[in-house]
């Protein structure tokens, strides 16, 4: 099992900034200005400014260590001071053998939780200076102290100079990339003149270190052959946005194995899907970006071999492998990271407008169960009221005779011993009776007939209503 890296730092605040605006007006730096190659494109204040900030922070100070190769001599120096940096740049490795040599310094600002580099104040003000001597670029410092350099990234830059013959001095390479989105951002310069290579690498990749320093262990003539370390450093992040990507994958193969609504819970997974959504937008940009540069790194070092190897100024190269191949192959994997990313995220929307219909019908079910349970109540309130106009009927047909018995068990009637002695009078029981069974009956039926009549007017009322509403 891989070790931990020390790069995936996972939480810092990356929106700290020291307060305040950055003043225009500093120009005192003389060695900023000194050491500038390209001035048009270096932003002095921002520098100063920087340094400025640097001097007062209470971080743990950036580490600087440096890798020298001569010959097949490797010597490694881990985190130097100010002083043996000094003494170090001072040493030109290989000269006066007309042999090439390899110089690294490794600086390292992990050790801070604040700022999107981390640490962007957290370098000696003396280390910088010492640095830019060395050649350090004063476009990479100028991003480092840019407020916006967490989303404007710094271009790729690729610069020749010249000596009055026409004939190429030096080679520069300066770009900046992510290596996952748990790791900040880093910085890689390469400086090659005819006999010296030199790179500056800021929160360089755990992985890219570990894997160079086996290499060299193995065989030391691993440190000049061109673009190396840049391919290194290519695979390394390409490696961690595969395991970002990886990560994401895995969340949303989780959300696709559940297809019954009564399993999901729709506003948990609503709100994952539309994060994991947008993830999937970032790091299809990301890997765009990294493909981006891929093209980049291959279109200059074929620039390179060529000026390099040109007649007029033959330096020397490592002609035993051809690094554009490798970058070549790394773009078709980035290529493929950078397609699935699309096809991922289209698989997310696709969830998420399952999750839609899924909803939809679940509250679907739900209402035809409402209405079912309301049409059975309503079927049971009938029954009901049926039941219950049969009695008042009933009641209703015995209540005249009823009320005429009653009045008719009075005097007017006689009961003797032996017989019931009727009155010549008894039609009065029925003419009364039936007449007033009839009239109440009536009665009852025209207030029937007036109430439905009322209800059918509000109803027919109700109705037009809605109709002109959805008119308007």
């Amino acid at each position: 099992m891989d070790a931990p890296r020390l790069d995936r730092i996972g939480n810092f605040d990356w929106r700290y900034w020291p307060p305040g605006p950055v003043p225009h007006q500093l120009f005192n730096n003389k060695l900023v200005i000194e050491h500038s190659c390209h001035p048009e494109l270096e932003d002095h204040s921002t520098i100063t400014w920087g340094l400025s900030q640097c001097e007062r922070s209470e971080e743990k100070t950036a580490t600087v260590d440096v890798l020298e190769v001569e010959r097949e001599n490797v010597r490694w120096r881990y985190s130097v001071d100010d002083d043996e940096l000094e003494k170090t740049i001072t040493e030109i490795p290989g000269m006066g053998l007309q042999e090439r040599s390899l110089r690294v310094f490794f600086l390292s600002t992990l050790q801070s939780r604040i700022g999107y580099l981390p640490g962007n104040f957290t370098f000696r003000p003396r280390t910088l200076r010492i640095l830019q001597k060395a050649g350090l670029s004063g476009v990479i410092l100028g991003s480092i102290f840019s407020a916006d350099g967490n989303w404007a990234n710094m271009g790729s830059h690729c610069f020749t100079q010249n000596d009055n013959d026409s004939c190429l001095s030096s080679f520069e390479v300066s770009y900046r990339y992510i290596c996952g989105w748990d790791s900040g951002k880093a910085f890689i310069q390469f400086l090659r003149t005819r006999y010296q290579t030199t790179y500056f690498c800021i929160n360089c990749p755990s992985r890219t270190r570990e894997r160079f320093e086996g290499y060299l262990a193995k065989n030391p003539k691993f440190a000049f052959r061109d673009f190396f370390i840049d391919a290194l450093i290519a695979d390394d992040s390409l490696k961690m946005w595969q395991e970002d990507i990886g990560e994401r994958r895995n969340r949303l193969l989780d959300q696709e194995r559940k297809y019954k609504g009564e399993d999901i819970e729709f506003d948990t997974a609503t709100r994952q899907l539309h994060k994991l959504s947008y993830d999937w937008h970032t790091l299809g940009q990301d890997c765009r970006d990294h493909l981006a540069q891929l093209d980049f790194i291959q279109r200059t070092y074929e620039k390179y071999m060529t000026r390099l190897q040109d007649p007029k100024n033959e330096w020397q190269v490592d002609k035993s492998n051809d690094m554009g191949e490798t970058f070549e192959a790394l773009k078709s994997t980035c290529d493929n990271c950078t397609r699935w990313t699309t096809v991922y995220r289209e698989r997310t929307n696709i969830r998420i407008n399952l999750l839609f219909h899924l909803a939809a019908q679940s509250e679907s079910r739900t209402s035809t169960q409402i209405a079912a349970s309301t049409a059975k109540v309503a079927e049971q309130t009938q029954r009901d009221s049926a039941s219950m106009i049969t009695i008042a009927a009933v009641t209703m047909f015995f209540l005249p005779g009823t009320f005429i018995c009653a009045v008719l068990s009075t005097a007017f009637f006689d009961y003797g011993e032996n017989s019931l002695e009727v009155s010549r009078k008894w039609w009065i029981l029925p003419a009364s009776m039936i007449p007033m069974t009839a009239g109440v009956f009536a009665v009852w039926l025209a207030w029937r007939w007036w109430k439905l009549g009322r209800h059918q007017d509000q109803l027919s009322k109700d109705v037009r209503e809605v109709g002109r509403k959805k008119s308007q």
